[in-house]
C-alpha cells in the first residue's frame, strides 16, 4: 500500500453523552485507519460504541455527544473543520447507509423524486431528463430489475430488501470515497442479507469506495480486510481479519469465536 493511500485515520477517539445523572462514556480512546478502497468491519454487541464511532466521522452524532481526539479524512480533521467544509465532505466524499432503510426514506414521496433530489444536492445541476436517466441507472446498478417501476413507487410499496438497495443507490449518487454502512442487514431476511452484502462488495470494485461496516455478526465480519472488536467502548482486538480471527489478543474475542455466535444477544439492533 502506497504512503498516500491513507483515507481515514482516527486517533484517540473519545465520545461521551450528557445525561441527567452525569456523562456516559461511550467510546474510550479508539484508534483505527482505513486505506482508499479498503474495507473495515467494526463488530460488537449493543452499546459497545460501534455506531458512535461510525457516526462521529461525518459528525452525525446528536448534540448531547461530546467528541475528542482526531478524525483525519483525506488529511483533513473533520472534528475541527468549519461547517462549510464538512458540508462539502458529506456532499461529495462520505455517504451513509443506515440500518432502517424504510424509515430513512421519505414517506409519501416517489423514489425517483428522492433520487433526483439527491443528485441535484450532491452533484449540482437542475431537474432534467438526464437526472431521470441517471436515477434509473443507479437503481439498475444496485440490482433492481425494473428501475422505471421503482422510481414511480413510494417506500411503503417496496420490500425491505428493495428499500435497502434504494438507500445504497442514494449513497452512491455522490460517487463517495467512503461508504459507511451502519447495521444495514439487521432488518433483512437471511437471503436478502447475503445479496445486499455481495452487492456492496461488487459495487466497490466498480466505484472504488472504501467501506466502514458496522455489525454484530461475526460471520459477516469475516468478509472484510480489517476487523475491530469492540467491548464497552474500547477496541479489544484490531488488525487484519485473518490475524484477529486466527490469533485474537483478547479473551473476549476468543470466547466469541469459541461460541461461534452473533453478538446481538437479546437486545434489538
Amino acid at each position: 500500500m502506497a504512503a498516500d493511500d491513507g483515507l481515514l485515520d482516527v486517533r484517540d477517539l473519545r465520545i461521551s453523552y450528557s445525561r441527567r445523572n452525569g456523562a456516559y462514556r461511550a467510546v474510550q480512546g479508539v484508534s483505527l485507519s482505513l486505506h482508499r478502497g479498503g474495507t473495515l468491519c467494526l463488530v460488537g454487541e449493543s452499546g459497545s460504541g460501534k455506531t458512535s464511532i461510525a457516526m462521529s466521522i461525518p459528525r452525525l452524532l446528536p448534540e448531547t455527544a461530546a467528541v475528542e481526539g482526531s478524525v483525519l479524512f483525506d488529511r483533513r480533521d473533520l472534528l475541527s473543520c468549519p461547517r462549510s467544509e464538512l458540508y462539502e465532505v458529506r456532499r461529495r466524499s462520505i455517504s451513509v447507509v443506515f440500518q432502517d432503510a424504510i424509515g430513512s426514506l421519505v414517506p409519501g414521496t416517489l423514489i425517483g423524486v428522492q433520487l433526483r433530489r439527491a443528485l441535484v444536492h450532491r452533484l449540482g445541476g437542475s431537474q432534467s431528463t438526464n437526472l431521470d436517466r441517471t436515477a434509473e441507472e443507479l437503481l439498475a446498478a444496485v440490482g433492481l430489475v425494473d428501475p422505471a417501476r421503482v422510481t414511480s413507487s413510494q417506500p411503503h410499496e417496496l420490500s425491505a430488501g428493495m428499500c435497502q438497495r434504494v438507500m445504497i443507490a442514494l449513497a452512491l449518487s455522490a460517487r463517495p470515497s467512503l461508504l459507511i454502512a451502519d447495521e444495514p442487514l439487521s432488518s433483512l431476511d437471511a437471503i436478502s442479507q447475503v445479496r445486499v452484502l455481495d452487492l456492496l462488495f461488487e459495487l466497490r470494485l466498480r466505484y472504488g469506495y472504501a467501506i466502514l461496516f458496522v455489525t454484530h455478526d461475526l460471520r459477516v465480519a469475516r468478509r472484510f480486510e480489517q476487523l475491530g472488536v469492540l467491548r464497552e467502548g474500547r477496541l479489544v482486538d484490531y488488525g487484519t481479519t485473518t490475524q484477529v480471527l486466527s490469533a485474537p489478543s483478547s479473551e473476549y474475542t476468543r470466547e466469541l469465536l469459541s461460541a461461534g455466535r452473533s453478538l446481538s444477544g437479546s437486545q434489538a439492533h
